[in-house]
């Protein structure tokens, strides 16, 4: 049967992230796709850069997936810190851990490695933001 003619089929993205999954929330549409931590191995932190959120006119939503459609989980402000772990194939959304006070934190145990490539499950919060409002910086 041709993948095509299914609608159940979902497209992986190709971005290295985790296949998209229809959420268990209260519509069965809800797009949800885990932040990924690990993706460059054992020998590299789970999450290799922060970033500050810039350039906001009010407050950037955090999604539980890198679409605009997705759920809305969170919002953050500008000069609030996050962990950058990750980001969609066309570079347009960025996976992000935070921790929710507008700091960043080693509790959220994303500044060490990890043994191998999995879906974060820490005490921090994450999801998904535009990445045209995070200015990348390479050292914390």
């Amino acid at each position: 049967m041709l993948t095509a003619c299914n609608p159940n089929v979902e497209q992986n993205s190709g971005s290295g992230t985790a296949p998209m999954d229809r959420g268990g929330g209260d519509s069965s549409n809800e797009l949800v796709q885990p932040v990924v931590v690990g993706q460059f191995g054992p020998r590299f932190d789970a999450c290799q850069a922060t970033g500050v959120v810039r350039g906001v006119s009010g407050e950037l939503p955090v999604r539980a997936a890198p679409f605009d459609q997705a759920r809305q989980r969170d919002t953050l402000a500008n000069g609030e810190l996050v962990f950058v772990c990750n980001r969609s194939h066309d570079q347009s959304w960025l996976a992000i851990i935070y921790t929710g006070n507008g700091d960043i934190s080693d509790a959220c145990g994303v500044s060490v490695p990890v043994a191998s490539r999995r879906e974060y499950d820490g005490p921090c919060l994450s999801g998904w933001v535009s990445s045209a409002f995070i200015q990348l910086r390479a050292v914390r």
